[in-house]
């Protein structure tokens, strides 16, 4: 996440690039006839703000198909004898530069996942259903981003007028003194051509928001009067449990991804504790960088993942490439078989662990940049305060308030890359929003399930995970890879080794002591949502609301919530979310 303003609707080149990879034309699978198709020629019309989830619902409803039958068509349809090296190549050189090279990771890895499995599975049906939701949960990480980028296109632009107004208006006072005068003296000439630097400078963003804006209405199908954001409200789990560690996820992927379930049927049910043992075994840089104590956003651990990424993907992909010419039905492909499941396995594991370096890196850079923010702030501030400005200080004054606007900018798309980083680990430990039967739903009944499956099943299914892994063995982390001989230790069979797991599992019962509503960015927000509640659940009248500080990565949150022993605030948290809202119990 190195640079962002070029990012723009990143993961729809996700499903572009994936389009452009396949396996052979000769699988006996080639034809896929979809079933009634889930896109509405006719869009719903906007019904209230539109928040992240409603962005999400309408980018997956509207787009799937156009995405999924080119992803199909693509897959299904190209030359068998492209070398999985050169199909790696393609996708990483379409890529972005100067991005980080985690995402590209990411793309990798999501090809090679999807490749294999397409090689795997002759099931038309399962193919058909895999693909949507793969569609889909690429087309609403994008939403993410689309929408955050909206949402601050349509604050900020506001302020971006007040400013080109205000600084025009220093602009022509010069230029009129020039025709006066006919001349101005070289300060004046100097303090001139800054402002019409700065002018132009705001005009590019305002270029900018405007686009913002028009892609999210493509994306969306919304028409431009109907746009209403509604962006106070978090991102969900925004400050989510840091005790979900990356053994949390990897688990919860071999227990509820699809893939897995595939392996079981057709070779073998794979254990978490074997997984883990194997990707150790073969890819074992990573580890050591993580005991001796670099992190993410250092270069040589950024570096030492990205090559692990590459490394898995070829191999996989050139074992997929063996599976396919060994002869149909026979000892060789049946043991080739096997392989693909394996490798596919330690695929799936380093995509969390990816999805979960990107979430941990966006938290680096947001913090970052928001120490930038409020060094230029200062500056600005100081300026403001001073009554006459040489001409320097009024060019530097300029220049604070362009940074400004700038790092403001980059801090909102940063936002946006966490949110997209966090989902996409959310997806690769097996969470599965989507269906064909959902999309063909109307947008109401999508959004409602996309904020139960985040606010609700996400929270069930981490908590599941996490407290079957604390009745099992543990191994401390702290000090165990510290030996020479570690990695050998820790393949020994008869050793049920096992990385500590969180010491808190958050999950929704009947005794929750807390229920949330929301964290929010300023107190007003969090005091004008609390009267909004209250005037839709009279159930609610009788609390006063509690709105708690909170710092989560360096940014300071004010979350609103209720407290009550007395009674079920399951049953107050159910009514909440029926009617569209978000809560959190604890």
């Amino acid at each position: 996440m190195k640079t962002y303003e070029k990012l723009r609707f990143c993961m729809i080149s996700v499903l572009i690039v994936l389009s452009a990879c396949s396996v052979d034309k000769n699988n006996k699978n080639s034809e896929i006839h979809a079933d009634t198709l889930v896109f509405a020629s006719n869009p719903e019309p906007v019904d209230g703000k539109l928040d992240v989830y409603t962005t999400m619902a309408r980018a997956s409803k509207y787009n799937v198909d156009v995405a999924t039958q080119s992803l199909k068509k693509k897959i299904y349809n190209q030359n068998p004898n492209l070398n999985p090296q050169e199909m790696i190549e393609n996708i990483i050189s379409s890529d972005i530069n100067d991005q980080s090279r985690l995402f590209a990771a990411s793309r990798v890895l999501e090809y090679a996942t999807i490749y294999a499995v397409a090689s795997l599975e002759n099931n038309s049906q399962f193919m058909d259903n895999y693909l949507y939701e793969k569609s889909a949960q690429h087309l609403a990480s994008a939403a993410i981003r689309v929408h955050q980028d909206a949402w601050f296109a349509s604050r900020k632009s506001k302020e971006v007028a007040r400013l080109i107004r205000s600084e025009k208006k220093k602009s022509d006072e010069l230029k009129k003194k020039y025709d006066r005068k006919g001349s101005l003296n070289s300060e004046e000439l100097e303090y001139k051509k800054n402002l019409d630097v700065a002018l132009m400078k705001f005009g590019e963003f305002q270029q900018a928001f405007a686009m913002n804006m028009s892609e999210y209405e493509q994306i969306t199908k919304v028409l431009p009067k109907e746009i209403k954001l509604e962006g106070r409200r978090f991102y969900e789990l925004e400050d989510f449990d840091k005790d979900y560690t990356i053994e949390v996820f990897q688990e919860a992927a071999v227990r509820n991804r699809k893939e897995f379930a595939l392996a079981k049927d057709k070779v073998k049910n794979y254990g978490i504790i074997e997984l883990r043992h194997r990707v150790l075994r073969d890819y074992p840089l990573v580890k050591r960088l993580d005991v001796n104590g670099l992190k993410v956003e250092n270069d040589v651990y950024e570096r030492a993942l990205y090559d692990k990424v590459i490394a898995i993907a070829e191999k996989l992909l050139q074992d997929i490439r063996d599976f396919r010419l060994a002869k149909s039905g026979s000892d060789a492909q049946k043991t080739m078989q096997r392989v693909v499941f394996d490798d596919l396995a330690a695929a799936i594991l380093t995509q969390v662990e990816v999805s979960y370096r990107l979430v941990e890196q966006a938290n680096a850079d947001y913090e970052a940049n928001e120490r930038e923010i409020a060094k230029i702030q200062k500056l600005v501030h100081k300026f403001g305060k001073s009554y006459r400005l040489t001409t320097d200080e009024k060019a530097e004054l300029l220049n604070n308030k362009i940074m400004l606007v700038v790092l403001e900018q980059k801090s909102a798309q940063i936002k946006a890359e966490r949110a997209m980083a966090l989902r996409n680990l959310y997806f690769n430990a097996g969470l599965s929003p989507f269906s064909k039967t959902l999309l063909r739903g109307n947008i109401k009944d999508i959004t409602l399930s996309l904020r139960e499956a985040f606010n609700h099943d996400l929270v069930e299914m981490l908590s599941t995970v996490s407290m079957q892994m604390k009745e099992q063995p543990l191994l401390e982390q702290s000090g165990w890879a510290q030996g020479e001989n570690w990695l050998e230790e820790v393949m020994k069979e008869n050793k049920n080794y096992r990385i500590k797991p969180n010491r808190k599992a958050k999950t929704e019962k009947d005794n929750a002591k807390s229920l949330q509503f929301g964290a929010y960015e300023n107190r007003d927000s969090a005091v004008e949502d609390w009267t909004v509640l209250g005037s839709k659940f009279p159930s609610l009248q009788k609390y006063q609301p509690q709105i708690e500080e909170a710092w989560v990565n360096g940014k300071k949150w004010y979350r609103l919530r209720i407290y009550d022993t007395s009674v079920s605030l399951l049953t107050i948290c159910k009514e909440v979310r029926e009617n569209g809202f978000e809560c959190l119990l604890q």
